[in-house]
């Protein structure tokens, strides 16, 4: 009735089984509690803003030659000589296309934004607005009116002195660029051209609604870009402005690891450029209101963006992951 060995046998394997649980399941509930603990910690370390403090960090200017030192050092810079003038900033909300701007979350899956040389840079797609990640629309430049480009090309004409100088200074610097060997080359024609070799990939019109949801960490080019930003209000942390790792764009270690992931703060029609091979995100909108921004990206035609397939864009997302943690970590044990 009791199998092998009689019910002896079997109240020993019991006692046996009873002994075995009674020292493995605290372990196992030190684990689990532990576990969870890392993941709630990993969380907050996560989605911490730290904003990018102007003095310190030293990514404010009000020059060319000053701005160019800043985006070579850490990446990014804001430009305060190019801030747009409100008139300009209203202009650029009296677009037929601002006109549809979203307001509200809508339930629709995200599609994956494609850039590169002009016939080969962009999905087809029906809607205007498109969804990258939860709540965050995009208006691409196949959707944009001609009243639309006449307005946001009047903007680029005073952000094209920045542009010029930021290519011609790393003429022969590209060697550091990650997709020199690895990305396919192109000499299709545009008539974006800024300067010999360069072109304007993306130009659009974006908003993040309140309750997006964070953006995973990315790189906008493998390859030496430049990629421009500019608020149509004003960025803070809570509407979720633009957070980057500072000296990710060529692997400047010292100032990756001490800086961390900060978000920028800036005011309405501010010019915020960082180079495209910057890991940044933006984040989500906590607030009551829309963070809509304009968005203007150029590249080399022979390095269109985004110069790595899905394996590099998800390395990225969890290299980025991975030093915002740590960085948080050390922030909190370690306060300046």
């Amino acid at each position: 009735l009791y199998g092998y060995g009689g019910p002896a046998h079997s109240h020993i394997i019991m006692a046996a089984a009873n002994q075995a649980a009674s020292r493995i399941l605290p372990k196992l509930v030190i684990a689990a509690t532990a576990a969870g603990g890392t993941l709630f910690a990993c969380h907050h370390l996560e989605n911490q803003r730290r904003i990018l403090d102007a003095k310190i960090d030293g990514c404010v200017s009000s020059t060319l030659p000053g701005a160019l030192s800043s985006l070579q050092t850490s990446g990014v810079a804001i430009i305060d000589n190019l801030r747009l003038t409100p008139n300009m900033v209203n202009e650029v909300k009296n677009m037929p296309a601002a006109n549809s701007i979203p307001t509200q979350l809508k339930r629709r899956q995200p599609q994956q934004r494609r850039r590169g040389p002009p016939g080969a840079n962009m999905m087809p797609q029906d809607e205007p607005w498109r969804l990258s990640a939860y709540g965050r629309y995009h208006c691409l430049e196949n959707h944009l009116g001609d009243e639309d480009i006449r307005v946001l090309e009047q903007i680029e004409q005073q952000i094209l002195p920045l542009v010029q100088s930021f290519f011609r200074e790393g003429d022969g610097d590209d060697e550091s660029s990650e997709s020199s060997n690895t990305t396919t080359k192109t000499t299709t024609s545009t008539t974006n051209t800024i300067i010999d070799g360069v072109y304007r990939s993306e130009l659009q019109l974006m908003t993040a609604v309140p309750g997006s949801g964070n953006q995973s960490w990315h790189k906008d080019n493998r390859a030496r870009g430049l990629s421009i930003i500019i608020p149509l209000v004003d960025f803070t942390p809570e509407n979720g402005g633009t957070q980057l790792l500072l000296g990710s764009h060529n692997n400047n270690w010292p100032l990756f690891a001490n800086g961390g992931a900060r978000v920028i703060r800036a005011p309405t029609g501010s010019v915020v450029a960082y180079d495209s091979r910057t890991v940044h995100r933006g984040l989500g909108n906590e607030t009551s209101e829309g963070r809509p921004a304009l968005i203007f990206c150029y590249d080399r035609v022979e390095t269109p963006p985004p110069g790595c397939g899905t394996l590099g864009s998800v390395g990225t997302s969890y290299q980025g992951r991975l030093v915002d943690i740590l960085t948080g970590a050390r922030n909190v044990l370690s306060p300046k």
